[in-house]
């Protein structure tokens, strides 16, 4: 039995019945789909290489960073991205 409800942007109900669903489908390869790989991010028209930048934070923060992205099995890179593009969508989503 399902604990916690999500609501989706689009109205969806989500339980965690449906994650843990989601989650097995995924490690079982989604079995009898069709999976249509591609080229690229999702949210690029025209992929674009990525580059090394460099950001001041202090120790502490990095800590805290290195640490939530072992947690989430990420690169600090990636966490990284991820926060800003988070961020981003945030934004233009209120910009809307």
């Amino acid at each position: 039995m399902s604990k916690n409800t999500y609501t989706a942007e689009n109205g969806f109900v989500i339980t965690d019945d449906i994650v843990d669903k989601w989650a097995e489908e995924a490690e079982d390869n989604f079995p009898g789909a069709t999976i249509t790989e591609f080229a690229g991010r999702a949210w690029e028209d025209e992929t674009q290489p990525l580059k090394p930048r460099t950001v001041r934070l202090s120790d502490t923060v990095w800590h805290l960073i290195e640490a939530d992205a072992k947690r989430r099995k990420m690169t600090v890179s990636a966490w990284t991205r991820n926060a800003i593009l988070n961020e981003l969508s945030t934004e233009i989503a209120a910009q809307r």
